[in-house]
C-alpha cells in the first residue's frame, strides 16, 4: 500500500515546546510507511526557536502553514482539511499532536488495517501516556470493534483523538470538525460520524505515546469545564439516542471535573 498517499495534519501553537515538537517530527520521519505529507499549521504565533526549526526542515514531506491569529484546534483542523480534501491523491488522513510520539509502525499498521477492512472509516490505536520526562504514566486501552466503540461512547470518548487515521470517506459522510464547542470538538466529531453511519475501530496495540504535561489535569477541571462536559454529553446522547443511563454517566463525568486536582488525578488513573 506504499503507493497510497497519506496526509498528516498537525496544529502547533504558542504553548508547544521545541524539544517535544522535535521528538514528534522525528517520530514521523522514522515511520516505516513513508509515503505521506505532513501539513503543519501554526495556530497563531509560536516561539521563535520552534518557528525556526519547523521553517528550516529539509524534509520535503513537511509543509508549514502560518496563521498570525489563534483560532483553536477545530478551525485549525478544518483549515487543513479544506486544503487536503480537494487533493484527490490523499485517500487517508491522520491526526498527530505536536508534543506526542508516534510508534514507528503506526501508519503502516493503520493503513494495512483499513486496506483489509474496507467498511471502516476511522481507525485509532491504544496509547501509552507519558509525562514530560517520557516516563510511562498509564496504558490506555480503547474498545476495538465498531459496536464496542458505539456502546463505550455512551459513557465517554471511544477514540484517542491524535491516534486516529481517517479514510477520506469519513469527512464526505460526517463533515468537518464542529466549531461550536467550548472544547471537545473531537467528541462531537465522533458523534457526527456515528450519526452519519461511519464505521469505527481501534487496533489493540500501543502504537502511540500521548504526553501529559503538568497542566493536564488543571486545564480539565472547574465549573466551566463541568458545565461544558454536561452540555456536550447531552448533545451526544440526544443525537445518538442513548438512554437515561447515559445521562447518569454524563452527570458523573461532569461532577468529576469539580474535584480537586489530586483527586481528579486518582480518578483518571483508576476509573478508566
Amino acid at each position: 500500500m506504499e503507493d497510497t498517499k497519506l496526509a498528516v495534519i498537525m496544529s502547533v501553537y504558542k504553548g508547544d515546546s521545541l524539544k517535544f515538537t522535535q521528538l514528534a517530527i522525528e517520530s514521523l520521519q522514522q515511520q516505516t510507511y513513508r509515503n505521506f505529507t505532513c501539513y503543519l499549521l501554526f495556530d497563531g504565533v509560536v516561539a521563535q526557536d520552534l518557528d525556526e526549526y519547523l521553517s528550516s526542515l529539509k524534509d520535503e514531506r513537511f509543509i508549514v502553514i502560518k496563521n498570525k491569529e489563534n483560532h483553536g484546534l477545530a478551525k485549525s483542523m478544518n483549515q487543513l482539511l479544506n486544503t487536503i480534501l480537494p487533493q484527490k491523491q490523499y485517500q487517508f488522513i491522520a491526526r498527530m499532536d505536536a508534543d506526542d510520539i508516534a510508534g514507528k509502525e503506526r501508519f503502516e499498521k493503520q493503513i494495512d488495517y483499513l486496506s483489509s477492512h474496507q467498511e471502516v472509516d476511522c481507525v485509532g490505536t491504544w496509547a501509552i501516556e507519558i509525562d514530560e520526562e517520557g516516563n510511562e504514566y498509564y496504558r490506555k486501552q480503547m474498545p476495538v470493534s465498531h459496536q464496542e466503540c458505539f456502546d463505550f461512547f455512551s459513557k465517554r470518548d471511544c477514540m484517542i483523538h491524535p491516534t486516529v487515521l481517517f479514510r477520506r470517506s469519513y469527512f464526505e459522510k460526517a463533515g468537518l470538525y464542529p466549531e461550536d464547542t467550548y472544547f471537545g470538538e473531537d467528541t462531537m466529531m465522533w458523534a457526527q460520524g456515528f450519526a452519519a453511519g461511519c464505521i469505527f475501530a481501534n487496533i489493540p496495540e500501543y502504537l502511540y505515546f500521548f504526553r501529559l504535561n503538568r497542566q493536564f489535569f488543571e486545564r480539565r477541571r472547574g465549573i466551566k469545564h463541568a458545565q461544558s462536559i454536561w452540555n456536550l454529553r447531552c448533545r451526544v446522547n440526544k443525537l445518538l439516542h442513548y438512554g437515561p443511563k447515559a445521562y447518569c454517566f454524563a452527570a458523573a463525568y461532569a461532577f468529576a471535573k469539580l474535584m480537586p486536582e489530586k483527586l481528579l488525578n486518582v480518578i483518571y488513573k483508576t476509573a478508566r
